[in-house]
Parts: structure tokens; C-alpha cells; sequence
């Protein structure tokens, strides 16, 4: 080869990329196409040459941009079938099409119908030219111009959706999720929502394992998609929570959708790691609403599973476990109402010695003031604990039992709760509150209830000895119901049991409450622990109760609660 011919060897065509960029000409005159197309003919941008579709007039290229969403750049004429049809298709471009990424060249040869600045101030037009300017080398640039741009608006546009589809899409199971629910049922048309909840499913991944249940939850969505109707749309909301939002028109076609769903969901099994699993749901509807499906159907979830697995309720205004929320919220801000201004009122209820007849202490028990109404804990205590205020309640029932007590030898006790014991400066409130009023920790009482989570929290248990070891002392309240078992008796330092109202009320005409009594005084003696009757009522009752050697007693016939102490 000789030396010229590796000096002037023809170089290699760049290999073009299969789409290319799509240019739209729309000018009434001809010879502008025929110009524009031969001066671009060999333009190349990003291995992407030019595909020109051309329009002769506002009209024609308005249907051509309806059928083609990829045009990237307009060249465009004002002056057509009207003075201003350039610009009124600009206006039909980004306002009636939405389309924002076409970028727009003016491309005039009467300046003077549309003057440049007057067209750049009020149109949403990229680039503004006169015709006898724009050379091929100036096309050239403006055409690159633009469609720099156009690429950079597509990419930013991409990765806008690629975050949409993010937000919207739940990424286990490929559905939509709550936010995609959110906006679909941003409707003007009455629909249907169905959640479904698998029974069960915390155990699948406790003893499988999160890989097992994480299949579990890919194989359903698809079931549910699969045998869902086609007037139907599936997400997953929540950890094992799937919604269905069905545009059926009548309830009973509604409620065939659910029993169908419901029973094939019965008849599928999953087959996981070579282990057939077997599955039912808990569902809650609403049918034909507006506004607040999610919470609607939600509260119809949580009252189903409130009564029990594999059932279906439909929302209602009078659900039980509305009247519920409402009263926790009337009751929530009553409380904290009651600790902002001092209306948490503490009561205190004698406490008698069945042998010599004389108050020997007292219960303090809460009672809540609101507009002139006193109420008792019955009503608020459940609540109390939703709303994670009983740790403030105790504080405020302590202190002021304190204070009660502080210049009389009288002893007191006070009802704690496992969210007491697990507060981590309970002890050391305690230790510093009894000591500011000069209070023996002998003379202080703590009531505990056996079916908490204290006898099995570990938190607990270590403040519960922490107080013994001081000497304080402890009682176990309300014994002889619920969980109760007389092995507990022996794993806790216990220094009084009461024994459950329940028994003691009707201990003088009921013999199975004797018999009880009886069975819990014989191993209370064994152990050394005494005791007190509760809902000692009347003479009857009271002489029953010292008769089977009942340390102590308390009820209405011996003192009711009161704000001063019973004497």
C-alpha cells in the first residue's frame, strides 16, 4: 500500500442508530420544504439523521401532531390559511395537546404581522427566525440547537416517570400501592373497594421465614389479579393488605365479586420451597361510595377481624368499631384536657381490717373532671392506654396521694400498669416523689393486674423487684378471673392478694363463689400472703368475709371513694 493511500484512506460511516429524529415543516409554501429538506439532508445528531413530515397548513399539521407524539421540533410559519395560524396552532400545541417537549421554531417571512418580541413575550415558542436569514449553516445550528434540547427535556421527562412509577408501584409484587389507590379514586364516580387481609400471615413468617412469606405475598397479588374481574384493579397497601377497586355497577354484583374472590382464595395453595401452603382472608367493603374509601374500608377490616378470621364486613355508619374512635377521641382530649388543667382528681376508698374493724389504709383511684362531670376510670382507661397516657396518669395519681398522706400514718395504694414498669425512670420517680413528702416506702402499696404483660416482661420485672428490695409492697389486683392461675402466686413477691369482686359480691347466695374463695384463701395461707375482699357491699357479705379469715375487706358498705379521706 503506498504511503498516500494510508494518508487519504476513506473513513468509516458511522453506524446510525435505527430511530431518527422526526422534524415537522408547516409552511404554506413549498419551496421551504424543498429548501429546508435539501439543506438538512445529510444532518446527523447523536447517530440519529432527520425524518422530515411536512404540513402545509395549521390545520394539517394540528392532525398530524394528534397522530405523532415523537415530533421534536417544529419548524413553523405564522402567516397561512390565517394571519396568525402559526401562532394559534403554538397555543393548540401546549395547551390543548399538553405537549411541552416539541421545541417550536418561528420560521417567518413577514416579520412585520409578528414581530419577534411581541411573539417571544406572549407564545411558548422556542426560537424565533426570519427566513432570509436562516442559511444552511444557521438552519443547521438552530435545527442542532433545538434538538439538544428536545433530548435533555425526554431524559429529565423519562425520569420523572421512572420516580412516578416508583412512588405509585409496590415493589414486592409489581402492583400498584396506596398512593396509586390514592389517585384513582380521585373520581367523580361512585366505586367499589374491597381489602383483603391474610389470616394468619405473621406466622407464616415467624416460622418460615420473610423469603417464604415475601413469596407468599408475590403468589397472591398475582391470584388476585388473576381472578379478578376485568372492571377490577389490584394493589398491595400494606404488608399482607391487597385492595380491589371495582367499578361494578349494582351491590349484588359487588358482593358476588367478594364471595368469588373469597373462595377461590380458599381453594388456591401455595407452593413454596416444596410447601403447600393453604390460605383464607379477612375482608372488608365498601360498596358504591365517595370520599374516604380507604379509611371506610379499612374500619370494615378492622371490624371483621374484631370478631373474628375469614369473614366479610361492609361498611356502615354504625359500626361498633366506629362508636369506638369516636369515644377514644372524645376521651383522648378529655384526658389530656384533665392533665393540662389539674381535672385528673384522685379519690380514696377505706380499706378495713377484718379483725379489728379500723381503716388500716386506702386505695387511691382516678376520677376525671369535665365540665362539672366526674367520671370514673371505667369509662377512660381503655383509652387511656391507646393513647399511651397512663404512665401521666399514675404520675399525677402518686403525687397527689402523697401529698394526702404525708401528714397522716395511714398506708395507700396505688394501681400501676406494665406501662408503667417499663418507663425507664419509674423507680427512680417513685424513690423521689415518696421522699420529697417524707413517706416510708412501707406505708406505699402497688396494685398490679395478673393478665398484663408484666409477670412476662423482663423490663418490668426487674422494677417490680427494684421496689421490693426497697420496701414497698406488692399486690395482686382483681385474682381469681381471666388468666388467673395460682402458679403465679409463687413467681412474684407478693405481699396481698385481692381476691376478684366477682366472687365476694354474691359470696352469701352463691356457693361456686364460696368454694373459690376458699380454694384461693387455703394456698394464700400456705404461702403467707394476705388478702382483701373486694365489692364488700353489705352487712351480709362482710360477715362472711371475716368469717373465712379474709385479712381485710373494701366496698361501699365500708366507705365509698371519696376527694377526703374516709374516717
Amino acid at each position: 500500500m503506498l504511503k498516500d493511500e494510508l494518508l487519504f484512506a476513506p473513513e468509516e460511516k458511522e453506524e446510525l442508530s435505527e430511530a431518527p429524529w422526526t422534524v415537522l415543516i408547516v409552511d404554506d409554501d413549498t419551496e421551504v420544504h424543498s429548501f429546508t429538506k435539501l439543506a438538512l439532508h445529510d444532518f446527523i445528531y447523536e447517530r440519529r439523521h432527520i425524518q422530515f413530515i411536512s404540513a402545509y397548513s395549521a390545520n394539517e399539521a394540528a392532525e398530524i401532531l394528534k397522530r405523532n407524539d415523537d415530533i421534536a421540533v417544529i419548524l413553523l410559519d405564522v402567516v397561512m390559511e390565517t394571519e396568525t395560524a402559526g401562532l394559534d396552532l403554538v397555543e393548540t400545541i401546549r395547551y390543548h395537546f399538553n405537549n411541552t417537549a416539541v421545541r417550536i421554531i418561528i420560521r417567518t417571512g413577514q416579520p412585520g404581522v409578528a414581530p419577534e418580541r411581541y411573539v417571544i413575550d406572549h407564545y411558548d415558542i422556542n426560537d424565533y427566525k426570519e427566513k432570509t436569514e436562516l442559511t444552511t449553516d444557521r438552519l443547521y445550528t438552530t435545527i442542532r440547537s433545538a434538538l439538544s434540547q428536545y433530548k435533555q427535556i425526554i431524559e429529565l421527562l423519562n425520569k420523572k416517570n421512572e420516580i412516578y412509577n416508583t412512588l405509585i408501584t409496590d415493589s414486592l409484587t409489581g402492583l400498584g400501592n396506596r398512593v396509586k389507590l390514592n389517585y384513582d379514586l380521585d373520581t367523580e364516580e361512585p366505586m367499589s373497594l374491597i381489602l383483603l387481609n391474610i389470616d394468619s400471615f405473621s406466622m407464616i413468617n415467624d416460622v418460615y421465614g420473610f423469603d417464604v412469606g415475601d413469596q407468599m405475598l408475590l403468589q397472591f397479588g398475582n391470584i388476585i389479579r388473576d381472578i379478578s374481574c376485568q372492571m377490577c384493579t389490584v394493589y398491595r397497601l400494606e404488608a399482607d393488605i391487597f385492595a380491589i377497586l371495582a367499578c361494578l355497577k349494582g351491590v349484588q354484583d359487588v358482593q358476588k365479586e367478594v364471595l368469588r374472590i373469597q373462595n377461590s382464595i380458599s381453594k388456591n395453595s401455595f407452593l413454596i420451597n416444596g410447601i403447600e401452603h393453604r390460605i383464607n382472608v379477612t375482608i372488608g367493603v365498601v360498596e358504591h361510595d365517595m370520599g374516604n374509601m380507604i379509611q371506610k374500608a379499612e374500619i370494615a377490616l378492622r371490624e371483621a377481624r374484631k370478631k373474628s378470621r375469614n369473614r366479610v364486613q361492609v361498611y356502615s355508619d354504625n359500626l361498633g368499631v366506629i362508636t369506638q374512635i369516636k369515644e377514644n377521641t372524645k376521651w383522648t382530649k378529655w384526658l389530656k384536657d384533665a392533665l393540662d388543667n389539674n381535672k385528673l382528681l384522685a379519690y380514696y376508698q377505706p380499706i378495713v381490717d377484718c379483725k379489728s374493724g379500723e381503716i388500716v389504709k386506702y386505695e387511691t383511684l382516678v376520677r376525671l373532671e369535665h365540665d362539672g362531670t366526674v367520671y370514673t376510670p371505667y369509662l377512660f382507661l381503655g383509652t387511656a392506654r391507646y393513647a399511651g397516657l397512663l404512665y401521666q396518669i399514675t404520675q399525677r395519681m402518686f403525687e397527689k396521694a402523697c401529698a394526702k398522706f404525708a401528714d397522716n400514718d395511714f398506708g395507700f395504694t396505688i394501681n400501676i400498669t406494665d406501662q408503667d414498669l417499663i418507663e425507664e425512670n419509674f423507680v427512680n420517680f417513685i424513690e423521689q416523689t415518696r421522699t420529697r413528702y417524707g413517706i416510708k416506702p412501707d406505708r406505699i402499696y402497688f396494685e398490679i393486674l395478673e393478665d398484663s404483660s408484666i409477670l412476662t416482661n423482663p423490663i418490668a420485672e426487674k422494677h417490680l423487684n427494684e421496689l421490693t428490695s426497697i420496701g414497698y409492697h406488692l399486690c395482686l389486683d382483681d385474682f381469681g378471673v381471666q388468666c388467673s392461675n395460682f402458679a403465679q402466686l409463687g413467681n412474684l413477691d407478693l405481699d396481698i392478694v385481692k381476691i376478684d369482686g366477682v366472687y365476694i359480691k354474691d359470696i352469701d347466695v352463691n356457693k361456686k363463689s364460696q368454694t373459690i374463695t376458699e380454694s384461693i384463701l387455703f394456698f394464700t395461707n400456705k404461702i403467707g400472703v394476705k388478702t382483701v375482699a373486694e365489692f364488700v357491699h353489705s352487712a351480709q357479705v362482710y360477715e362472711i368475709v371475716k368469717s373465712m379469715g379474709i385479712d381485710y375487706a373494701q366496698g361501699y358498705f365500708l366507705g365509698e371513694p371519696k376527694p377526703d379521706l374516709v374516717q
